[in-house]
């Protein structure tokens, strides 16, 4: 009776770890279907089959660990570049063999469809588990892929809106939270310089300790350590980002908290405002970043303003009315 027992708790545990190492290991082929958004049957079987074949080009890549085969078929023109840029910072596979989701129209022109898990193998452990969005033609082609913030905050920042212009762009700065995030893990310098005005107003905090002096009291006022403003132009920007860059072998950027105003008296600024999780090779660190977008030519909304704060100070969180937001900055010119 031991020596049965014995032979199926063996037996049991190896179907576990057989069953855990299926898990693990990418699906040969992936399935996905629109379950909602599109009455188009022949738009909805071609949005259906390029993405089942994108996704599964990823996981036959994982799994013969090469670089993926792309079809040309399956993008817009120039978008296969951008997603193979994407693959060569940060390879991954499709977690699901089946998939089923709503198809959304974006207010840009074109499709998207949220909420494809996926697994990067390369970034840190906390962040290898990801979800992206992929944006499609009006014909169904893979326009661009971006990693998604919260799914959750997402509905509640569209559910903010006023109006339907307000509405449309909401939707149109997510989608541009999604490819700046995305932009910064894949090192993609050209997009990030192409959505800063040329007179953009970069600013960046940093803590530093105060040098003590031999009068306690002043010491005591002054505090240990205080925040230091640096400000850089655009150009001044982009080249140090580029030495960062360089000097990382990855970079993991991640969005939380986030927060989009409109201006009251100028509606066509808004205000964002996020809690960004830096991680790269050699640095990490935890700050406040806010935007300032302008959407002036409505087609390509720009960044005016861009502020970095440490989330931490003397200890503490850095309270909120000490966060840069809209009224901090005069506008009237803008």
């Amino acid at each position: 009776m031991k020596k049965y027992t014995f032979i199926l708790l063996i037996t049991t545990l190896a179907c576990f770890f057989n069953a855990a190492k299926t898990i693990a290991q990418p699906p040969e082929k992936i399935w996905f279907a629109i379950k909602d958004g599109l009455d188009n049957q022949s738009l909805m079987n071609t949005i259906e089959n390029n993405t089942s074949l994108f996704l599964t080009a990823c996981n036959e890549a994982t799994l013969k660990n090469k670089k993926p085969d792309f079809s040309s078929d399956l993008f817009a023109k120039n978008s296969k570049q951008q997603v193979m840029s994407f693959w060569e910072t940060s390879p991954m596979y499709c977690s699901k063999m089946y998939i089923s989701e709503k198809c959304l129209k974006r207010a840009s022109g074109g499709y998207q469809v949220r909420n494809i898990p996926i697994f990067i193998p390369g970034a840190p452990e906390e962040s290898q588990n990801q979800e992206i969005v992929i944006n499609y033609t009006v014909n169904g082609k893979i326009d661009n892929i971006a990693i998604s913030v919260d799914e959750t905050r997402y509905k509640e920042i569209l559910e903010e809106y006023n109006t339907l212009e307000d509405f449309n762009r909401r939707q149109i700065i997510l989608d541009f939270l999604e490819n700046f995030r995305t932009a910064y893990n894949t090192k993609d310098l050209k997009y990030i310089g192409s959505i800063f005005s040329e007179q953009a107003l970069i600013i960046t905090g940093k803590v530093v300790k105060q040098v003590q002096t031999k009068d306690v009291a002043i010491n005591r006022l002054l505090g240990s350590e205080k925040i230091v403003y640096i400000t850089q132009t655009k150009p001044e920007y982009l080249q140090n980002l580029k030495s960062t860059f360089s000097n990382n072998k990855y970079i993991d950027v991640g969005f939380e908290d986030i927060e989009v105003v409109r201006h009251p008296k100028n509606d066509k600024l808004y205000g964002v405002t996020l809690k960004q999780k830096w991680g790269s090779s050699n640095y990490r660190d935890t700050g406040y970043l806010f935007l300032m977008i302008d959407f002036k030519d409505e087609a390509h909304p720009m960044i005016h303003v861009r502020t970095w704060q440490p989330a931490q100070f003397k200890g503490e969180e850095l309270p909120k009315d000490k966060i840069f937001k809209l009224n901090d900055f005069n506008i009237q010119n803008m």
